[in-house]
């Protein structure tokens, strides 16, 4: 990476790498007042192909350069094309600059999901630096409205091919009942009061959320929440926890002694309290 100074002309803005609902103007014109005292500002972040300049982080900036007609604009210069700017963009100001609200997050998941419907949902999850609950959400709406295909499969983390989850609304929920309301809704489904329920309650869905854990996609915690959960599912749950041990970790013996002494026990009827810590 290097920083210079780039000519704002040569800044590609319209390339879909825009991951917010809108623009702060309050922000811009604040912008530009400091800029004109004098104040220096982080270099706002490009990437450059050979060709084109892609705007990837400091919209905000970049517009209030141009707004006190700035000929140039200092930027830190990454090699990459539109797509690295755009996975750039979509994780951008999760924690500094203009902070993203819920209208933001929304929009940079339904960019991702639209760009890469194909991909699971920790993945877009992880690009956006968002929840995968908030993800399953979008991807719901964006599905039933027809805006991405229906994906038999999807990939994960691991770039492994998985069968994706069968995502239904909640019960009791209707379509109003699901729209964002206010400035920059757009018309699109809300995450609120959704707690980020995968929906429905019946079996198929119970079925997939325990694959889910399964695979690692949800904090295994969260099995005593699925009714339809047996002892396989934990089983196998904990055997892939436990594959996840340090082989170089002095204390992995005793570790694995303590398991088997506790699941010697559990066969032989003399566990009763509910968690293996207590138990032992």
């Amino acid at each position: 990476m290097q920083t210079q100074e780039i000519s704002l002309e040569r800044i590609d803005i319209y390339g879909g790498t825009q991951a917010r609902a809108q623009t702060n103007e309050d922000a811009i014109e604040n912008y530009g007042e400091e800029m004109s005292r004098g104040t220096v500002f982080p270099p706002i972040e490009v990437y450059f192909d050979g060709t084109t300049y892609w705007l990837a982080d400091g919209f905000h900036r970049y517009l209030a350069a141009k707004r006190i007609q700035r000929p140039k604009i200092t930027a830190a210069v990454q090699p990459g094309g539109r797509i690295d700017a755009l996975r750039h963009a979509l994780g951008a100001n999760a924690t500094n600059g203009v902070h993203r609200n819920n209208a933001d997050k929304r929009n940079a998941v339904e960019i991702a999901l639209e760009e890469w419907p194909d991909r699971s949902n920790p993945v877009i999850a992880e690009i956006c630096r968002v929840s995968v609950e908030f993800v399953r959400t979008c991807r719901v709406g964006l599905t039933q409205s027809g805006r991405i295909p229906r994906q038999e499969t999807v990939l994960g983390r691991d770039g492994k091919e998985y069968p994706a989850p069968m995502e239904r609304e909640p019960r009791g929920k209707t379509e109003s009942s699901s729209r964002e309301g206010g400035a920059g809704g757009g018309g699109r489904p809300s995450n609120k009061g959704e707690g980020g329920s995968l929906g429905g309650g019946n079996m198929e869905i119970e079925r997939e959320a325990r694959a889910m854990i399964r695979r690692g996609e949800i904090n295994p915690f969260e099995l005593p929440t699925i009714f339809s959960a047996n002892a396989d599912d934990y089983a196998v749950t904990v055997i892939n926890l436990l594959g996840t041990m340090k082989r170089e970790d002095p204390k992995r013996k005793a570790g694995l002694m303590r398991i088997k002494q506790w699941v010697e026990k559990a066969l032989a009827g003399e566990v009763e309290l509910p968690s293996a810590e207590a138990a032992l």
